[in-house]
């Protein structure tokens, strides 16, 4: 008889802290549970595993990892018997968060950047009309057009380095002292 897991209250913790953050990032809390398992596992797991941990159904794990497949947070490891697929986190996070921001985030910002420019295409007249400051719309494209050459950078600097930015950062050894 396979002896019980033990899930440890601090996993717990990072993994609803993790959940909580991907959610601010317009994930859903469960995709940074189920990431913060995988990740964190000492191999890979499959979704039976993942909804005894997590305390999910079968339905809501199937989409979940559904959808952290399609922007590859997590990643199929292998087939074991009876054709069950087992999971693990995809280990180059920084490429993972690169990849997010490039295919979804500046999508947005280059759907504001379209929208402020066909506005500010519209005449003086429909502009007076409508009550409309064309220099608010003007701030905006500015800002927006800002916000996405920060992100290129960002995600320009990210593929350059190939994971490189860990170490610019140091270890763990070099946080000021207090912080946790």
């Amino acid at each position: 008889m396979p002896k019980k897991e033990k899930i440890l209250p601090e996993l717990k913790k990072l993994e609803n802290s993790i959940g909580e953050f991907m959610q601010y990032w317009g994930f859903k809390k469960v995709h940074g549970r189920i990431w913060a398992h995988l990740y964190t596992s000492k191999g890979p797991l499959d979704s039976e595993a993942l909804m005894k941990r997590l305390g999910l159904s079968k339905g809501m794990m199937s989409i979940a990892i559904r959808d952290l497949l399609k922007h590859q947070v997590i990643l199929a490891d292998h087939v074991g018997k009876h054709g069950v697929t087992f999971y693990k986190a995809n280990p180059d996070i920084m490429g993972v968060i690169s990849r997010v921001l490039r295919t979804r985030e500046m999508e947005m910002l280059g759907q504001t950047e379209h929208i402020c420019e066909c506005l500010l295409k519209i005449s003086e007249e429909e502009i007076e009309e409508a009550q409309m400051d064309r220099s608010k719309c003007e701030d905006i494209l500015k800002v927006t057009v800002s916000a996405k050459r920060l992100l290129e950078l960002f995600v320009y600097q990210v593929q350059a380095q190939d994971m490189g930015l860990f170490d610019q950062l140091g270890s763990l050894d070099d946080r000021p002292e207090g912080s946790t």
